[in-house]
């Protein structure tokens, strides 16, 4: 209270006075804005800082609530990760506890998460968790399944399907990557 009133007086009265023992109001605001500011940068710093230090714990809820934010307005939310078996290691954890209830908040009812990947799950991430999945084999294309990919990707001379139905044994990452056309001056 000194420091404030002794700013009032040293900046010359105004005239108008406070309830705090004649405190120039404007004055006083100033100093709580400066206080907003400073201790606000702290509290900005230390957001920060914790974002830094533990972003899954920071980011996680705010991703939760965006997903029940939008699924206020859509039927479905589907989010598909495919070739699992490279982003597993990154994100096996993190997904296991995100499908825990409570664990960084209820996730919408109507979102279907799809994982893709050569690979079953791994026990020691999902644990039990492996009652929420549905394991689906995908077995290999027909010939009709790979013809339609292929030609999708502008592959459409016989002897080169042939050979791509040949080589790959229809398992749909093989004909997909012998559907990739070379790149030229390779």
């Amino acid at each position: 209270r000194r420091r404030a009133g002794r700013a009032a007086r040293g900046r010359g009265d105004t005239g108008r006075r406070g309830a705090a023992g004649g405190i120039d109001p404007a004055v006083v605001a100033r100093g709580a804005g400066g206080l907003r500011a400073v201790f606000g940068g702290r509290a900005r710093q230390l957001e920060e800082a914790r974002l830094l230090a533990e972003p899954v714990q920071v980011l996680t809820p705010v991703f939760v609530a965006e997903l029940d934010r939008v699924a206020d307005a859509v039927p479905w939310i589907a989010l598909f990760l495919d070739t699992y078996e490279r982003t597993a290691p990154q994100l096996d954890r993190w997904l296991a506890d995100l499908l825990t209830p409570g664990r960084y908040g209820e996730l919408p009812a109507n979102l279907v998460l799809t994982l893709a990947g050569q690979r079953r799950l791994d026990p020691a991430h999902w644990g039990d968790r492996g009652r929420l999945v549905a394991d689906v084999p995908l077995g290999p294309f027909t010939e009709e399944e790979a013809r339609q990919l292929l030609n999708g990707r502008g592959v459409v001379a016989e002897p080169a399907v042939r050979e791509v139905l040949r080589l790959s044994g229809g398992l749909p990452v093989l004909v997909s990557t012998l559907a990739r056309k070379p790149r030229r001056g390779r």
